[in-house]
């Protein structure tokens, strides 16, 4: 049976967790998109290189990613977004910070500190919900969309 999952959200939302807690439970590969949009020392990866990446993931039978990406958004079965607060987020963020100090977390590539990341997923936290949560939300009325408001919500959708 095929199935294939995106989770995604704000940074800092809690993507990565539920994604492996997912990726556990339905014995599913998962896929971070933090990998693929950067390369070492917090280099972007270019356009057309990440796309031919997703696509190839997006090829296989089953899967998790999590991350956003429209194109992963359109060929995923279920979604999950979890639309958490910008002051939860940025809460994560921190704490994510003081966990991971000078090192880069597993999910990032090699060479990524977390203290230069830091500023980027604030800045990211910021401008989500004016750029980024309203094409999410444009496919909340389809089938297989999830729309996670809060950590407790998560609990019944596992």
């Amino acid at each position: 049976m095929s199935l294939k999952i995106l989770v995604t959200g704000n940074a800092g939302s809690g993507k990565s967790t539920f994604g492996k807690e997912l990726s556990r439970e339905l014995g599913i590969p998962l896929y971070g998109l933090d990998k693929i949009v950067w390369k070492e020392n917090w280099t972007p990866t270019p356009k057309d290189e990440r796309q031919q990446m997703i696509k190839k993931i997006m090829e296989r039978d089953s899967w998790v990613i999590e991350g956003v990406s429209k194109l992963v958004l359109n060929g995923a079965d279920k979604v999950y977004f979890l639309n958490i607060s910008v002051f939860q987020c940025v809460i994560n963020i921190v704490k994510r910070f003081f966990k991971n100090g000078l090192g880069s977390r597993k999910d990032l590539p090699d060479n990524c500190p977390e203290y230069i990341g830091f500023l980027k997923a604030i800045k990211i936290a910021f401008i989500f919900n004016r750029m980024t949560r309203p094409w999410l939300l444009e496919r909340k009325n389809k089938n297989g969309f999830i729309h996670v408001k809060s950590y407790q919500e998560l609990e019944g959708y596992k």
